[in-house]
């Protein structure tokens, strides 16, 4: 019996792939993210017992050396309820530590402990490894392409989102009408 090549169930000309057209790049973008969430939430609760909520904060805790609930957030772009919830879980079980934070009484600063340490050195490999197969069927101008594009939508989008804001003090509704 021929077997089936999983590539094969998303292609140009799939229904999930089509969706909106041709002219619709963010769904698109989307899709790739919401398949590479699903890759990354399988891989990391099977081999790791964690969240990826869990592994982006410990990972940003490896890397620097201590941040507060709201800096985290605010460099991964993602609901400090999230990481407040993710930083709980991994303090509950020793790979993160709350320290007093003498800049803002009320946000702790948040460190890795040493088995924190431990466990982001164990996974880094592994997820360089994921990162490079997901890149083995490129080529290098390719994926440089691909990282200068992508970087470029990112910024377009901040731009975006900080004209949009709100000036401080005022609703949106209210910004929008003055």
């Amino acid at each position: 019996m021929k077997t089936r090549d999983d590539s094969s169930m998303l292609d140009e000309n799939s229904p999930s792939w089509t969706l909106g057209g041709a002219d619709h790049l963010p769904y698109k973008i989307s899709l790739v993210a919401k398949l590479l969430d699903r890759k990354t939430t399988r891989m990391l609760a099977e081999e790791f017992g964690l969240s990826v909520a869990e592994w982006r904060v410990l990972a940003q805790l490896a890397t620097c050396e201590s941040s507060s609930v709201r800096d985290l957030a605010e460099k991964a772009w993602v609901d400090r309820a999230e990481v407040s919830r993710a930083t709980a879980s991994l303090v509950r079980r020793g790979y993160v530590k709350r320290h007093d934070n003498p800049d803002d009484r009320r946000g702790p600063l948040l460190s890795s402990t040493k088995s924190g340490q431990a466990l982001f050195k164990k996974i880094k490999p592994r997820r360089a490894a994921f990162h490079k197969s997901l890149t083995s069927k490129l080529e290098r101008t390719q994926i440089s392409a691909l990282e200068k594009a992508l970087l470029t939508l990112a910024q377009l989008c901040v731009v975006d989102l900080k004209k949009d804001a709100a000036p401080a003090g005022k609703s949106r509704a209210r910004a929008a009408k003055a």
